[in-house]
């Protein structure tokens, strides 16, 4: 059988996708960046297009920082030709934003075939955030070509575990970094696999049921739109080991368009791409770069900021877009 080009291979597994059932709050559907606020534990999430309409008291936290998602830099099709200038304007964005986040959550396809310099670029660019700290998962065209990933975890995952998954801690709150985007399953969904899942359920075991606990991936670990492969087949597992915590908030990216769910604890939000936004689940034949009219681009764009406020009950997450 003959092999697929690498882009055919992309378009098939870059998926997007909603599932209306449960579906609690739909914020922009096709990409606005956010403010999160970490507040009590629980992530509140405001549009950054809206931030005069904040009052400084939901604005500030204990900490703040950034989420941006889906930089595709190399990308260079008519959706949009200047990847680089829109990743330049969302850092804008950040070094705009109230205070000063502590760092930057990257939830993958930082770039779009796997190039190193597409890699060099986004390094370069993302050097002049106000946020100098960047956290890295990886993206299904992050991890293309003949290394199966090699390239990402060399740059950015030297002190993960397997494919790329890892924790930290940021005073008080506990952060996980899951990789979904390495065994694909059938139509495109993610997959966490077995070892990825055991290191979990250890990872969090230890920790006090009133820790706050935040999970960064790609694809999304709710059931978006499985015909377009957007949710991962063993999320269920992930999910209940995260039962017993009183606030877990799950932050994706991989559909390009800004999404809230609440499930019981968990509350998971999909992030804006700063590259092109991509169809409303279901509303084309299949996901991909959707072009819009390019003085409307910047509005289907974003980032999203993240505060922390010990003692409330959520985190604010805001979303704000390129305008």
């Amino acid at each position: 059988m003959a092999k697929k080009p690498v882009d055919e291979i992309l378009h098939d597994h870059n998926h997007d996708g909603i599932d209306r059932r449960g579906f609690l709050k739909c914020m922009a559907w096709a990409g606005t960046g956010a403010f999160c606020v970490m507040q009590g534990g629980v992530l509140k999430s405001y549009s950054l297009s809206k931030l005069n309409e904040i009052g400084p008291r939901q604005a500030k936290g204990e900490f703040s920082f950034v989420q941006i998602s889906d930089s595709h830099m190399g990308f260079n099709k008519p959706a949009n030709p200047d990847v680089a200038g829109t990743l330049k304007a969302a850092v804008a964005k950040i070094n705009a934003l109230p205070g000063d986040p502590g760092f930057i959550l990257h939830t993958g396809d930082i770039s779009h075939l796997s190039k190193p310099e597409e890699f060099d670029t986004v390094d370069q660019i993302l050097k002049s955030a106000k946020a100098k700290n960047v956290f890295y998962v990886p993206g299904e065209h992050d991890v293309v070509g003949e290394d199966n990933g090699k390239q990402y975890l060399d740059r950015y995952g030297k002190n993960a575990k397997g494919a790329g998954w890892y924790s930290f801690e940021q005073k008080g709150v506990h952060f996980v970094g899951l990789v979904n985007v390495m065994n694909l399953k059938a139509g495109g969904l993610g997959s966490l696999g077995k070892d990825q899942l055991e290191w979990l359920e250890q990872d969090v075991k230890h920790l006090s049921k009133s820790t706050p606990v935040v999970v960064f991936a790609h694809i999304p670990l709710w059931s978006v739109y499985p015909e377009w492969g957007w949710g991962t087949d063993d999320s269920a597992q992930a999910l209940s080991y995260l039962k017993k915590f009183g606030s877990v908030t799950v932050l994706n990216g991989h559909i390009h368009q800004t999404m809230q769910k609440v499930e019981g604890n968990v509350t998971f939000h999909t992030a804006a791409s700063t590259a092109f936004p991509q169809p409303k689940p279901g509303s084309a034949p299949s996901p991909g770069p959707m072009k819009v009219p390019a003085e409307q681009l910047r509005s289907v764009l974003g980032v999203r900021d993240v505060n922390y406020v010990p003692g409330h009950h959520a985190l604010a997450v805001t979303d704000s877009t390129l305008e």
